[in-house]
């Protein structure tokens, strides 16, 4: 160790070490609540997506969402495309906003996760004067 935090270790007095002490152990329990409540706050938000899923499952959008999600499973970079034309497929505007929304984290989640696996940036929306992307497209469909 540093000879200097050595003897500097040695000059603090006893009460003044116990105060130290004190605070660092106060300090890393706030640490460790802040963590256990982040903990929880996620555990919470991914049940509440779960039950919103299978409520809509049971739903009148149910079996398209089932489609959906099955296609999803399959889907690739290079079947990108094909997306477009299976959402085009179904007629989604009649459905309520909250179904909506989902179809569109759905897909959101499932490109993101095959563009990470892929070695791409999560998000690439194509700028101004550029053809949109897949996700772009969609979200559109199911404004």
């Amino acid at each position: 160790m540093n000879s200097f935090l050595d003897i500097a270790d040695r000059q603090i007095s006893a009460p003044v070490k116990v105060r130290q002490r004190a605070n660092e152990r106060r300090a890393q329990e706030r640490v460790d609540k802040e963590v256990i409540e982040r903990s929880r706050l996620m555990r919470a938000w991914l049940q509440w997506q779960q039950r919103q899923l299978d409520d809509a499952l049971v739903g009148p959008y149910g079996r398209h969402i089932t489609a959906l999600l099955a296609f999803l499973k399959e889907l690739s970079l290079e079947r990108e495309a094909e997306l477009v034309g299976f959402v085009q497929a179904i007629e989604w505007q009649s459905a309520d906003a909250d179904t909506r929304f989902l179809v569109m984290r759905l897909i959101g989640s499932a490109i993101v996760e095959l563009r990470e696996r892929a070695g791409l940036v999560p998000f690439d929306d194509a700028l101004p004067g550029e053809p949109p992307t897949v996700f772009q497209q969609i979200r559109e469909m199911l404004r």
